[in-house]
């Protein structure tokens, strides 16, 4: 069977997530910003989003669907007990919701009230990265185990994402650097086996296409 392909934007957003899970579990990922010829968002079960996923006769949408399906197949989680997996996508969707007010705050708010928008992102972050950071273990990552599973790949999206993340910082002049556990963290996970090359090579974490 062909690898898992995304269909996505060049940008963080609702895609980064899903890269850096195939990146650290050792699985191929293919990826293109187009739907190939001849098909439609309806037939991924999508009136107009994105991310899509198509892996043999497989076509979903959802990001959370789609982070849930390639953490089960990923070579290097296999091992992971259900509470594990649990543990994940509760802090992808943790992610979610943090992306989804992120991106409110920036294309929404910001545009009638940008004192409004910084208020909230700082209630925001600082609501969820107090949390992490009680959660953040002093050395190695949140399951205990040698390397790092979607739980720390969430936290390092949400700290280097760009788009709508580091953009809401940005606006906000938000210094992660107040929670130094989540900070420490992040740099072993980008320095991990597979995450280390993908954040190397690849653009998306940084782009900034709307020149905000």
């Amino acid at each position: 069977m062909a690898a898992p392909h995304m269909i996505y934007l060049p940008i963080a957003g609702r895609g980064e997530l899903i890269r850096l899970i195939a990146a650290a579990g050792g699985l191929e990922l293919t990826e293109s910003p187009e739907l190939p010829e001849g098909e439609t968002k309806l037939m991924y079960c999508s009136p107009s989003g994105v991310p899509l996923l198509r892996h043999g006769d497989l076509k979903m949408s959802q990001s959370g669907a789609i982070e849930a399906y390639l953490a089960s197949i990923a070579p290097k989680f296999a091992g992971l007990t259900p509470q594990q997996r649990a543990v994940d996508m509760q802090y992808a969707g943790i992610k979610e919701e943090v992306l989804l007010n992120c991106a409110k705050a920036i294309f929404t708010t910001r545009k009638a009230d940008p004192a409004k928008a910084t208020e909230d992102i700082v209630a925001l972050l600082d609501k969820w990265m107090a949390i992490f950071e009680d959660k953040v273990p002093e050395e190695g990552f949140m399951q205990g185990l040698g390397f790092p599973t979607v739980a720390d790949l969430a936290l390092l999206n949400i700290t280097t994402g760009y788009m709508p993340f580091g953009a809401a910082a940005k606006h906000a002049n938000y210094d992660f650097s107040k929670f130094p556990k989540v900070v420490a963290l992040c740099d072993r996970t980008a320095k991990a086996d597979g995450v280390a090359a993908y954040v190397a090579a690849s653009p998306y974490a940084s782009a900034n296409p709307f020149n905000m």
